[in-house]
């Protein structure tokens, strides 16, 4: 089981770095500052569009949340019982939710806004990047573990 805890460290610490990405978002936008942009030049175009408030809360809050759970439940799994699992569950649902929402801000900002905002697609990268760490947590360590008790 310690590739398991290897892999919640792993989720804990892109879920840091997806955090500290929307929380410069979200603190620089709602200061009213400029987005430093380092690989494109849509980031202010992305945030004063429409579709950056979500029922009248920031998007970057919402990725705040979203990389604070990744962080919450790896912590969770790390101190809890390997043999529950339910952390892993969770974190498959999280991942589903996240990469659906966003594939649609991703296609948003390519289709309707007609701009590319660098730290978006850095959050987009890492949302991926946890999903496919979860998958393989679940799904790679189960037949490891299936593999160690001769089945």
């Amino acid at each position: 089981m310690n590739s398991s805890r290897n892999l919640l460290i792993l989720i804990a610490a892109f879920g840091l770095a997806g955090l500290s990405a929307a929380s410069y978002v979200f603190v620089t936008h709602s200061l009213g500052y400029a987005l430093f942009c380092p690989f494109a030049t849509g980031c202010d175009a992305v945030q004063n569009s429409p579709y950056a408030v979500l029922l009248g809360i920031p998007v970057s809050f919402l990725g705040m949340m979203g990389f604070s759970a990744y962080i919450a439940l790896a912590l969770i799994g790390l101190r809890s019982d390997m043999a529950t699992r339910w952390h892993f569950k969770a974190l498959l649902v999280l991942s589903v939710v996240e990469v659906g929402f966003t594939s649609y801000m991703a296609y948003l900002q390519v289709a309707v806004i007609r701009a590319v905002c660098s730290w978006c697609m850095l959050s987009a990268a890492l949302t991926v990047l946890l999903a496919v760490l979860v998958i393989y947590a679940m799904f790679g360590t189960v037949k490891a573990t299936g593999a160690s008790l001769g089945r």
